[in-house]
């Protein structure tokens, strides 16, 4: 009954693969960002076909483990180029700088080569019935395998480092750039890189266990439909995202008695330190979105964007980015929640409407957003706003 089962889930993870390969590579404009999770993808399916191949195919296992055994360690450069290259603001392409991170893939290679030239009762002692056959080849084969597997668990550690990181530093990329994090794309998109991280997290945590107590920790039918749950919410996520998550900033539109103008490279500094914007003309950026955020109201919009701003104020997305932190010492998000916030008091005053409607009307997607922001910019909630400050008490 357990075979059966692992056979049903491996059928619908190869399924879901070979299904979604074809869709992702479809579309032109994100084919560059999707190229590393199809690698991802085929090299799960062709590892998930480990738990097939020894009971249909005996007789092909030796070649399928020549083929299947650097499948693995694509996979953790292969979901790192994706998740660098989804979340990047500058145009992302694959180049032999990236195709380093494959650094284990290579030695992998040589030892599948290795494993070619087995005897067919030697690759059956080591990979089916773990007996360690005699004999110094094997035993350096052996060795030399144990090594590599050692170095893709650090590997595993490593891509969870730099993923959680990478998208810490794309979280904050997102508040110079929206200033609503709860609209349905993002929210989707959040949550689903969320569960791939953390199932990520339990597979690699999993694994290191059972390599530790040399047993596995999960049944073959739970491991696959683990696998067969990453690979569902990545594929998922992909389809959903028809552009780059960060929309690269032009920097045409600048007028030049606010600021002037900068080379490409310059402009898409993250850290301004090779800006010519001085302080002065910082200063005037910044009277010039306040003034328009006065006049035209524009944090009214729930779906303001910091290109939306440089559009209205004819000044460049970098130079209003830049004016704001350096000036204001505060990015798009707090600055377009802040005017949010201010409108948000008189009403919480004048009015008996909900804190949600108020919420909505000033420019929140959700009630929850809102409290946060308020609570921040406040000390304390609407709630506690509204009482304290309805009826000040009057001096005798």
């Amino acid at each position: 009954m357990t075979e059966s089962i692992v056979m049903v889930l491996i059928a619908m993870l190869i399924g879901q693969i070979v299904l979604s390969v074809p869709v992702l590579l479809l579309p032109r404009a994100t084919r560059v960002y999707r190229l590393p999770l199809v690698l991802f993808l085929c090299a799960s399916g062709v590892l998930a076909l480990n738990a097939i191949v020894p009971v249909l195919l005996p007789s092909w296992y030796q070649v399928y483990t020549v083929l299947g055994f650097p499948m693995l360690f694509v996979l953790c450069p292969a979901l790192r180029l994706y998740i660098e290259g989804i979340t990047t603001q500058k145009r992302w392409i694959l180049n032999r700088a990236k195709l380093s991170k494959f650094v284990l893939l290579w030695p992998a290679v040589l030892i599948s080569g290795a494993v070619a030239l087995l005897p067919a009762q030697h690759h059956r002692a080591m990979f089916v019935t773990d007996d360690m056959p005699a004999g110094p080849y094997v035993v350096v084969l052996a060795c030399a395998m144990l090594v590599l597997m050692c170095f893709w668990l650090l590997e595993c550690g490593f891509t969870l480092l730099v993923v959680i990181r990478r998208l810490a530093r794309f979280n904050a990329q997102l508040k110079e750039s929206y200033s609503n994090l709860d609209s349905p794309k993002l929210t989707v998109i959040r949550k689903l890189i969320f569960i791939a991280v953390c199932i990520w997290i339990f597979v690699l945590v999993s694994v290191f266990l059972s390599s530790l107590l040399e047993h596995a920790l999960l049944s073959r039918s739970a491991e696959v439909f683990v696998a067969l749950v990453l690979i569902w919410s990545v594929t998922f996520f992909a389809m959903q995202q028809t552009t780059p998550l960060l929309q690269p900033q032009p920097a045409s539109k600048v007028e030049r008695t606010d600021a002037p103008t900068l080379s490409p490279s310059e402009d898409t500094g993250s850290k301004y330190h090779k800006s010519a914007l001085d302080e002065c003309q910082s200063a005037r950026i910044v009277e010039k979105i306040t003034q328009a955020m006065q006049n035209s109201k524009l944090y009214l919009d729930a779906d303001l964007t910091l290109q939306k701003l440089s559009q209205a104020s004819g000044i460049s997305p970098n130079y209003l980015s830049q004016a704001l932190n350096e000036t204001l010492k505060m990015n798009f998000f707090d600055f377009v929640n802040h005017w949010r916030i201010k409108a948000s008091k008189s009403r919480l005053l004048s009015s008996d409407e909900s804190v949600l409607n108020i919420a909505l009307e000033v420019g929140f997607n959700a009630r929850s957003s809102f409290y946060k922001a308020f609570k921040k910019e406040t000390g304390m909630t609407p709630g506690q706003f509204r009482r304290e400050h309805a009826n000040p008490p009057t001096c005798d």
